[in-house]
């Protein structure tokens, strides 16, 4: 079967925008089915600051009292509008949270500014299924 080629600009820019309609579609169908959840979840939102002068061997640890280590809460973790290109860009991760009261940021590069990230507490149902 003959191999089909992308000969000009004109079909190179349809074939960008299909893939760009597909992910929003496929985004669109994740929130679909997320958002419902959020809504009736029980949560807490935690705001914290990674200041640019408290990276210490591309980590560090933050305290707030919603952390807790427990099977019955998840975490969703991202940094707001401002921060979100330079933690991208650092490779900014949080660890499991592993002991109550604290979470431990890592990077792979250290970022040079302050960082504000926001933590989502999830409490969720756990399935012995």
């Amino acid at each position: 079967m003959a191999e089909k080629k992308i000969t000009t600009l004109e079909q190179l820019r349809a074939l960008a925008e299909k893939g760009k309609l597909d992910t929003l579609n496929r985004v669109n169908e994740i929130l679909e089915s997320v958002v419902p959840l959020l809504e009736s979840a029980q949560h807490t939102g935690i705001t914290v600051t990674l200041p640019a002068e408290n990276w210490s061997g591309r980590a560090q640890t933050v305290q707030d009292e919603s952390l807790l280590a427990n099977g019955n809460y998840w975490y969703i973790v991202c940094a707001d509008t401002d921060s979100f290109m330079a933690a991208s860009e650092s490779g900014v991760k949080a660890d499991n949270i592993t002991i109550d009261g604290q979470i431990t940021f890592r990077c792979e590069i250290t970022p040079v500014g302050n960082l504000t990230i926001y933590i989502l507490r999830l409490e969720v149902e756990q399935s012995n299924e």
